[in-house]
């Protein structure tokens, strides 16, 4: 397979010139527990390291003026070096980078993570895809959340770290839950990523699309005509038969009245709710919300954010069913619709098309390409 070389968007680079990443796993907290399981070392800002000989869980709290990490008194940004294959458990999760510990302005501690972006990747897939799921969907996941690391890197540069652990970036949880399915997933698709006319592609993934992908700028605002054609819906026929293809929930009227003051004003008890508008691919973008004789439109997406994703999978919404009590909702799908759908990979997986064949699909014209450090 040909490739081509694209631009490294990464910041940090080890000797060999490998990508680093930088991953905020604890964020604004009053404490937090470390626990080595081997050698580790505390390194000053100043460059001075110094051998940390406390045995067992290691609490790290603020104190006036820097950190205190068990009876150690350290400065407010102190790095924890493992030596020699150690790991450390952070919280309940295994960790194997460098870690930094930080005092923030609120007397409240972070740390962040520093490892390297293959390593990050294995810790991310198996929180984002089953990693008992195929190979082949598990490699296309792994180029996917490559390409949307290189993508968000940095963008949360100005609160001292490249991306955050949870769903703001992408789940991670360093080595828990690694697998050697996740590790040849990572390590079969090393450094490949999706590009466009030359440029790294700014992916999405989402569970399940119900059939028919979302338009980027459909999802999220903007012109549809000025969305690249690897980021417009796709008919997807594969993931029609899965778990999460249909779906129902129900929401009271006080609920749904809530839900909907949470964004704007509207008099009086909620007396209906319709579908006002969808797109080409099916998702509702508005309702109509009435009141006695006062009515307003909803941005679903708005709707959705205040009623719970987890509730409200889509906004791929088929029909609504008004009910005595409530509003049931029969809709497909489940997340935002746009780019890879997983459900889908898994079942291209299954009848043997090979990861790039699903990449293509997913995101047709875009470039499979190798970065460049």
């Amino acid at each position: 397979m040909a490739l081509a070389l694209l631009s490294s968007s990464a910041g940090a680079m080890d000797a060999a010139g490998r990508a680093r990443v930088q991953v905020a796993i604890v964020r604004q907290a009053e404490s937090s527990t470390l626990a080595p399981d081997g050698a580790v070392r505390v390194v000053l800002p100043d460059g001075r390291r110094r051998p940390l000989e406390r045995k067992g869980e290691l609490k790290l709290r603020p104190r006036e003026g820097g950190l205190r990490l068990a009876d150690l008194s350290i400065p407010t940004e102190t790095r924890l070096e493992p030596l020699d294959g150690t790991t450390v458990k952070v919280g309940s999760d295994l960790h194997q980078g460098s870690l930094i510990l930080r005092l923030d302005p609120g007397q409240t501690v972070t740390v962040v993570e520093e490892v390297g972006l293959e390593e990050y990747l294995e810790g991310v897939l198996p929180h984002e895809m089953d990693p008992e799921w195929p190979l082949e969907a598990l490699k296309a996941q792994a180029v996917v959340a490559r390409t949307f690391a290189y993508v968000n890197m940095g963008k949360f540069r100005k609160d001292g770290f490249d991306l955050t652990a949870d769903t703001r970036s992408q789940v991670y949880r360093g080595l828990t839950a690694v697998n050697e399915n996740i590790r040849a997933a990572v390590r079969q698709t090393r450094g490949e990523v999706l590009g466009w006319k030359g440029s790294i592609l700014r992916v999405f993934y989402h569970s399940c699309c119900g059939g028919y992908t979302e338009d980027f700028a459909r999802a999220w605002g903007g012109d549809p005509k000025q969305t690249p054609p690897p980021l417009r819906g796709v008919k997807d026929p594969w993931c029609r038969a899965t778990p999460r293809a249909r779906w129902t929930a129900f929401f009271s009227w006080p609920d749904l009245m809530s839900a909907i003051q949470e964004r704007m004003s509207l008099a009086g008890p909620l007396t209906g709710l319709k579908i006002a508008h969808k797109d080409l691919s099916g998702y509702v973008l508005r309702f109509t919300a009435r009141a006695g004789r006062s009515s307003v439109e909803v941005k679903s997406s708005d709707l959705r954010r205040a009623l719970g994703a987890g509730e409200l999978q889509s906004t791929k919404i088929l029909k609504l069913v008004s009910k005595r009590t409530g509003i049931e909702f029969v809709g497909a799908g489940s997340g935002h619709g746009v780019g890879l759908c997983q459900w889908g990979a898994r079942v291209q997986a299954e009848k043997g098309r090979s990861y790039d064949r699903i990449l293509r699909f997913y995101f047709p014209g875009a470039e499979l390409s190798e970065i460049a450090p």
